[in-house]
């Protein structure tokens, strides 16, 4: 049976009102998640303070933008020596396109800074022949909270140390030995932030320090890296790799009172430090979900459409088409966009770890709640005879030591680390909050 126009204008009606009324607000409630780490929003996870403070410092001139679509922009580039692009917390993996647009621009002179975790931000590190270990990583090194890890920095550049606040990093891991970077020509390479040396990965992700885990070598695992390429005469662009994306975020901008750090002041050096103190500093923030679905399709349909350049009538034919399936497309694939193994951000660094870091099992919570809080005693008290001693030589000790440095202990800490066999798991939850705020 033939269809009248009228018809197929209802059916094109019925069709665009079903879309815009059923479909759209159905995948938006599917696939919406609060937006983080942008430069561009003002909550405590994100990073428009650092964005401010480029704009806004008097002994710098940065011309502060974002890209919106993909980093095929970087092409337009006038200078690219001047230019630096940061990323941070990439939430979808880089196309094989974009990452030889990414080689190109650094090979022109142009410098990366990308902060990293438990993310698709290997995309990028794998052209430099590291990747970011995604196990949880531990440091005896820690501040009031076992998640606030502190260390020191340097620019690379000048020789300045920064006491520095990080929130769970992942360790960098050198895969120079299983391949090569994918830039043939002169490349310098340097540590510049690292764990210390009582520290280990969490290999079989536990929560507890047992004969799978890997320790740290000597001078720490790596929490930064950085790469110049080009002789030192003739420097051509550099990449900065950071194995924390809450190292910039404004909550951790300006210190978690009561701990101040300098993460601010080490982060605007850094950056004068890859391009001066001017140029283009260039946000790209087409990697970071938007705050409802019609925002993300549309961020997905501008990509696509700034890919085809030209000015004739058949190239405007075909652009116009290609945002019409990629409309199509993005709606159908919205769903099965894999998320992050374990997205980072899902605490509040400003409240303590969740029970279950200390273990699933009662055994192994136990030794864990022994060990954090030994550790607690030698630090406050500064006990030097637990230097270098386990656990079992520690707790060995320990009565003489309470009696010689007058330690005062209740009765819950007194259970933990004398009578470990009658606590419960209900006692164990009560002491592992106890010892959090001890």
């Amino acid at each position: 049976m033939a269809i009248s126009s009228r018809s197929g204008i209802i059916f094109l009606f019925a069709t665009i009102s079903v879309c815009v009324l059923v479909l759209f607000p159905i995948l938006q409630m599917v696939v919406e998640r609060d937006p983080q780490l942008s430069a561009y929003d003002e909550d405590w996870n994100d990073i428009s303070y650092f964005r401010m403070a480029l704009e806004e410092q008097d002994e710098t001139s940065y011309n502060v933008s974002a890209i919106l679509s993909n980093p095929a922009v970087l092409d337009e580039v006038n200078d690219p020596s001047s230019t630096l692009l940061i990323i941070a917390g990439t939430e979808s993996p880089y196309t094989n396109l974009e990452l030889d647009i990414l080689v190109r621009f650094i090979e022109n002179g142009g410098s990366i800074l990308v902060f990293g975790d438990f993310d698709y931000s290997n995309t990028i590190a794998g052209l430099f022949a590291i990747e970011y270990v995604e196990h949880t990583l531990w440091d005896q090194n820690y501040r009031g909270n076992v998640s606030l890890i502190e260390t020191t920095a340097t620019t690379g550049v000048v020789d300045q140390s920064y006491n520095l606040l990080l929130n769970e990093p992942v360790a960098i891991k050198d895969l120079t030995s299983q391949k090569g970077p994918s830039y043939s020509g002169q490349m310098n390479r340097q540590t510049i932030i690292s764990t210390s040396g009582s520290s280990w990965i969490d290999s079989d992700d536990d929560g507890a320090i047992t004969p799978e885990d890997e320790p740290a070598p000597p001078g720490g695992f790596a929490l930064g890296m950085r790469f110049n390429l080009g002789p030192t005469d003739k420097p051509l662009g550099s990449a900065v790799f950071i194995s924390d994306s809450s190292l910039a975020i404004n909550e951790m901008w300006v210190g978690l009172p009561p701990y101040q750090n300098q993460n601010s002041l080490f982060l605007k050096d850094l950056v004068k430090s890859m391009i001066g103190s001017d140029g283009l500093v260039l946000f790209d923030e087409s990697r970071h979900t938007q705050d409802s679905f019609g925002a993300s399709l549309f961020q997905a349909g501008l990509g696509f459409y700034f890919l085809l350049s030209g000015e004739t009538l058949i190239l405007q034919v075909i652009r116009l088409n290609v945002l019409v399936a990629v409309i199509i497309l993005t709606m159908a694939l919205s769903l099965r966009q894999p998320e992050p193994r374990r997205w980072y951000h899902i605490f509040d660094i400003r409240r303590p770890r969740p029970f279950r870091s200390y273990g699933h099992n009662l055994d192994n919570g136990i030794l864990a709640l022994q060990e954090v809080f030994l550790e607690r005693i030698r630090l406050k008290y500064q006990i030097y005879e637990f230097d270098d001693k386990s656990r079992k030589d520690r707790l060995s000790i320990l009565p003489d030591l309470i009696r010689n440095y007058n330690i005062p202990l209740d009765d819950d800490f007194k259970m933990l680390l004398g009578a470990p066999t009658q606590i419960r798991p209900p006692d164990l939850r009560s002491i592992a909050k106890k010892l959090s705020a001890w």
